[in-house]
Parts: C-alpha cells; structure tokens; sequence
C-alpha cells in the first residue's frame, strides 16, 4: 500500500501551479470518459467471450449444474448481462484510476495522501467482499433458499432470476464490506471520535445487525450472522487502523 501510494503521489498532478480552466476541465473530462468506457468495452467483449466458462463460475456456489430459459430473448439476455457485470468488475481498478486522475488537480499533497489509500482499501475491500460472499455467503444462501420448495414445489431457476439474485447478492456483501471506509472517513472530517465510537458500541453493533438483514435477499439467519459478523469485524479492524494512521481524532 505504501510503495502504491507513493508511486500515485509521484505521478498524479496534484496542486498544479495555476487553475484549470473550464474548458480544459470539460477536455480532461472528455478523455477520462473515453478512456474508461474504452476499458470497459473491452472488458465486457472478454466477457462475452468467456460466457460459458463465467456462468458456470456463478452457478458453482449454488451446486447448480443447468438453468431454464422462459422466453427467447433470454439467453441473449443473460449473456449480455453476466457480461456487462463482468466488465465492470474487470475495469474497476481502471475505472477508479480515471476519477483519481480527473480530480487530482485539486487535491493537494495532504489530501492526497488521505485520498490514495482510502481508494485503495476501498477497491482491496471489495475484492475481499466479493471472494467472501462467492466462497461462503451464496451457496449457504442459496442452499437455504432452494430448501424452502419442500417436496410439495417444484423449482425451476430461470437463468435471468438466477445471475440477477447472484450479482445482486455479491455486490450487497461488496458494499457492506466498505464499513471501514465509512468508519475511516467519518473520523477523518471530525464528524465522529474513535472514542465515541467505542463507547456506543452497543448502538454501533444494532445497526450492523439491521444492516445485515437489510442487504441478505434470502433473510436466512445464518447468512445474516455470517455479513453480520463480518461487518462487526472489519469495524473493529477500522477502529484500530484510525487509532495507528489519525491518533488523537
């Protein structure tokens, strides 16, 4: 993280000598849209490409080994859906690059040492966020899931139904993994105290509680213990890491 940062701190034109213009703004604006949606088209082709091998990726969680279509357009659909995600997924280093890029010049050297590792933790914890809810969120949930037919319903998975709850799902743990983000930046604008927050860490954990049953599409409780104790653990780890990187806020 650290030779990351300094290498982005090297090259980013952070504090340029004089303001950009409005059109050289809209310019830069331009060429940073181009690029990432560049990026993204290329992605999103790997993507189609790759359908088979990534669809059969999602499904392996839920021990799935066939899904249905309902209607013509749906292979079609689906392919172009997993695709997209894929590529999106794919281009998010990028992606985030062209933003730091774009709104470099008017950060200065401090805010840029708080900026570049809050964007970095951000992109580590949604890789984390995605790897824990692909490994051991969505097949617990899934499998609770499809035990609800019983014997008397005979289930059907539709291919759209299925990579929509999947990706909806991966991307619900991603964004609960941001919890050191929040907890980082609300301490970093003086809002909240790392103090305070470990006083009123009964309040703090029973809106966790309510967040995780929020964003588990499934309301299974051992799925809402697994995001739940996670989110839990990565707020403690945010508190130590504001106690080490902003001592005394």
């Amino acid at each position: 993280m650290v030779i990351f940062r300094t290498l982005l701190l090297r090259h980013l034109p952070l504090g340029l000598d004089r303001p950009m213009t409005m059109v050289e703004h809209l310019e830069d604006l331009r060429k940073r849209i181009l690029l990432a949606v560049a990026g993204l088209v290329i992605t999103t082709v790997i993507g189609i490409w790759q359908y088979d091998r990534l669809l059969a990726l999602l499904m392996r969680p839920a021990g799935l080994s066939h899904l249905t279509a309902l209607t013509v357009l749906e292979p079609l659909l689906v392919r172009f859906k997993l695709a997209f995600v894929f590529g999106l997924v794919a281009t998010f280093p990028w992606l985030l690059l062209q933003a730091l890029l774009f709104v470099a010049p008017a950060l200065s050297q401090t805010e840029g040492r708080y900026v570049l590792p809050l964007s970095g933790l951000s992109l580590i914890l949604s890789v984390v966020g995605v790897l824990f809810g692909y490994f051991f969120i969505l097949p617990v949930s899934t499998q609770w899931l499809i035990g609800q037919a019983g014997t008397v319903i005979s289930l059907e998975i539709t291919a759209l139904s299925y990579v929509s709850y999947a990706v909806w799902f991966l991307a619900a743990v991603a964004i609960a993994f941001q919890t050191p983000m929040v907890v980082l930046s609300l301490i970093g604008m003086g809002v909240l105290s790392s103090a305070r927050l470990r006083q009123e860490w009964r309040a703090v954990y029973a809106v966790i509680t309510v967040l995780a049953a929020v964003i588990t599409p499934d309301w299974s409780p051992v799925t809402m213990m697994l995001v739940g104790g996670a989110m839990v653990g990565l707020y403690e780890l945010s508190l130590l890491l504001a106690r080490i990187i902003m001592p005394g806020r």
